[in-house]
């Protein structure tokens, strides 16, 4: 476990105990990569308000100590998108190998927090594009498992597991639809990807 995950665990874990709305570690991992891929304009206390799921008052030590740790989770997710050899990777890599799909529901979840916080952002280009890249982190969050398109596609066992695999993948054609040179952007991926018939 990285000295940053530790310390962000240990910064969360009494609001998260009180809390079950509150981002875990993942759920903050996620958070901030959805705004690294579309960024959107938080005051800290609206940033806050949306990681502890209320309006949390933190002592100023702590404060100072969650803006540190969320300013290196940052720079670490852009290097990610930008490193050519290791490429982004999920929080929740290593919790995957082990078949731990609520580490990967808490990451997609926090990745739909930021990404309801500007919806407007994320479709204002390429709609349909994004709509069906997002579709995977969609059905892994839990969030939509009472919509009948997601029903359908967790009846489906296998397809379920290849959309939720391919997640890291999307995420970096998410990054370069909104971040890349106009050249470097890739064209109508997201229409061939994912078989529901």
């Amino acid at each position: 476990m990285s000295n940053t995950r530790a310390a962000v665990e240990t910064l969360l874990q009494p609001f998260t105990e009180k809390n079950e709305g509150t981002l875990d570690y993942h759920g903050l991992h996620g958070f901030l990569t959805a705004l690294t891929i579309c960024p959107t304009v938080l005051t800290e206390q609206e940033r806050n308000e949306n990681i502890f799921d209320s309006e949390a008052k933190l002592p100023v030590a702590t404060a100072k100590e969650l803006n540190q740790l969320i300013a290196h989770m940052q720079t670490t997710i852009d290097r990610g998108f930008n490193d050519e050899e290791e490429g982004f990777s999920l929080s929740c890599e290593a919790e995957l190998e082990d078949h731990d799909d609520e580490a990967l529901a808490n990451w997609c979840t926090g990745f739909m927090v930021a990404h309801f916080l500007n919806e407007d952002a994320w479709f204002s280009t390429n709609e349909q594009e994004v709509c069906e890249l997002l579709l995977p982190i969609m059905l892994a969050s839990g969030l939509f498992d009472d919509e009948q398109e997601f029903k359908d596609i967790r009846k489906d066992s296998k397809l379920t597991e290849d959309m939720c695999s391919q997640i890291p993948e999307v995420l970096m054609e998410l990054y370069l639809i909104f971040n890349a040179p106009e050249e470097k952007k890739p064209h109508n991926t997201g229409k061939r990807r994912f078989n529901r018939n």
